[in-house]
């Protein structure tokens, strides 16, 4: 077992440019002007507060000092292993102390990656309602509602509205059955498609690895952070997931890195996982010019005003901290609130990408993805071009793809005499869909509203549907998505491409011991049938794909 092996500070991916910015060494008299104001500002004021609002560049302090090296390339799709130890004791406070909080504290781990041992990293639970059925006080979620305040710093991608914590005393799995019978859906414990946790199996858990986390400025391979994703009940890989990520890197369009790879805990059983590379403040560096911006669980695409610390419960800045602040994000936002029909169809491509974003809205809609920018997880990032002055929208989280999530409560039927099924609540605060309707005799929940209008996003479910609702409602950038999803239909689904994608990750799937692979795999064969070669109504729209009207 070879040691943790560590390079000079890197240089790939020219990250350490930013380090010093060309455009400081070459505007260095205006630098020194606004340093000598500030002083100004200083000597005057004395200890008046001064609230800057950061709107240039300067030097970022992210940088990598250690860059471990170890063996090969972690994602470049062939077979990885990753074995995982830690301090039971140690596990069992964290755990408890996620049951009882909802918090979700790192603890110290050792990690053997292909060989090279890494010690001292940092690892904690990732996720929201993926992690409901580790919640065994019936506390609910541990991620705040639509309409809540956001409950915790650094919420995971997996922040979706579904599922409810088992009852005191009641297996996890015991708890899921008695939810899926006689319900027209599937509402499974980890969300939709997804599989009952427990604590007694670790290495099924979703986790993010930071190393860094016990040694600032520490990395592997570039990488400061890496996820395990979440298994579902189809597959150990959640093949749909990895499918997504191909088909979003096939379409030219930003999206991370991914491998399959065995996962051990304290020498237990070998099981087969998807890992995903986390966009953190290196990738970001990497990335090119700019300032990375995360959509948090709780969030929303509300303009609230000029102060920056009222954003921090919508968004996380990942990098370029010192250097830019939320008025990039505060700008966009206030444009999509206050400006008008015409101004905005004829001033928004340059507050954003609008090539870019219809095809990231085709894409989702495409792989039936209703957990995106407009769903109820605040599934995005918001990549903030400096030189351009504009956003890009990146996907995130793609787990539910392939799975008409976003209309999952929709048209939805209670058993008969009304109301959800025995031992079903649904989550304080979520808003029925538009058109449901309530049975008779069935009380909401405290906190959960009817929808008015459509608020809050397409299908009634909260998240950042603002920017999407205005977009698709204008005839023009309507027309601009449509054409977006006939091409992406033509390269990706009518041309073979992600026939093709599917074969090869299922290939690889199994390969890493993924023993339902293969059945996921035609599952998912089916879904790439069913996928519609004209966009869904607006009405329809983040429903997914839908048959062709002549195969039906």
């Amino acid at each position: 077992m070879a040691d943790a092996e560590t390079t000079k500070p890197r240089t790939t991916r020219a990250r350490l440019r930013h380090r010093i910015p060309v455009r400081l060494r070459h505007h260095w008299k205006p630098a020194a002007a606004a340093c000598a104001a500030v002083l100004a500002v200083t000597v005057v004021f004395g200890e008046a507060r001064v609230r800057p609002y950061i709107t240039s560049e300067l030097v970022s302090d992210d940088t990598v000092t250690q860059n471990i090296a170890g063996t090969g390339d972690l994602f470049d799709g062939g077979d990885h292993s990753i074995e995982v130890t830690f301090n039971e004791s140690e596990y069992a406070d964290m755990m408890a102390t996620f049951r009882n909080e909802g918090e979700k504290q790192f603890i110290r781990a050792d990690i053997t990656i292909d060989g090279t041992t890494v010690n001292d990293v940092g690892l904690r639970l990732k996720g929201n309602s993926t992690l409901m059925s580790l919640r065994g006080d019936g506390a609910g979620p541990a991620m705040p509602m639509p309409g809540q305040d956001q409950a915790q710093e650094g919420a995971g991608p997996e922040d979706t509205v579904q599922g409810q914590a088992p009852q005191d005393g009641q297996a996890p799995q015991e708890q899921e059955q008695e939810q899926g019978e006689g319900a027209d859906f599937e509402f499974g414990m980890g969300g939709p498609g997804g599989v009952a946790l427990s604590e007694d199996e670790p290495e099924m858990l979703p986790w993010l690895i930071s190393f860094e986390e016990f040694s600032e400025g520490r990395a592997y391979q570039g990488h400061t952070e890496i996820a395990l994703r979440p298994a579902t009940s189809a597959s150990d890989t959640a093949l749909n997931e990895a499918l997504a990520l191909d088909l979003t890197a096939a379409s030219g369009q930003t999206t991370q890195d991914y491998t399959f790879t065995s996962v051990t805990v304290n020498g237990g059983d070998s099981v087969s996982r998807i890992l995903l590379d986390s966009p953190d403040a290196a990738w970001a560096d990497g990335y090119g010019d700019g300032v990375l911006y995360k959509g948090r669980a709780g969030g929303s695409f509300d303009y609230l005003g000029d102060d920056p610390t009222d954003y921090e419960e919508a968004f996380r800045q990942v990098n370029s901290e010192g250097g830019y602040d939320m008025q990039p994000i505060m700008d966009l936002l206030r444009f999509v609130d206050e400006s008008d029909d015409e101004t905005f169809a004829s001033e928004l491509d340059s507050h954003l990408d609008v090539d870019s974003f219809a095809r990231y809205l085709a894409l989702q809609d495409l792989m039936s993805n209703g957990d995106g920018m407009d769903g109820p997880g605040n599934n995005y990032y918001l990549w903030y071009d400096t030189g351009e002055g504009r956003f890009t929208v990146l996907s995130w989280d793609l787990n539910l793809s392939f799975s008409g999530m976003g209309m999952m409560l929709e048209g939805m039927e209670f058993p008969e005499g009304g109301g959800p099924p025995e031992g079903m609540e649904l989550p304080e605060g979520m808003e029925i869909p538009e058109g449901m309707e309530i049975p008779e005799g069935m009380e909401l929940p405290e906190g959960m509203q009817m929808p008015q209008g459509g608020e809050g996003g397409r299908g009634g479910m909260g998240g950042s549907g603002a920017l999407k609702d205005r977009f698709l409602d204008d005839d023009g950038f309507r027309e601009l998505y449509e054409q977006a999803y006939t091409e992406l239909y033509a390269d990706l689904v009518d041309s073979g491409t992600a026939d093709s994608l599917l074969e090869s990750a299922v290939s690889r799937a199994e390969a890493a011991g993924d023993d339902g692979a293969a059945a996921a795999g035609e599952e998912l064969a089916t879904a790439i049938a069913d996928i519609s070669p004209t966009p869904p109504d607006e009405d329809e729209q983040g429903a997914g794909p839908q048959r062709p009207a002549d195969t039906e």
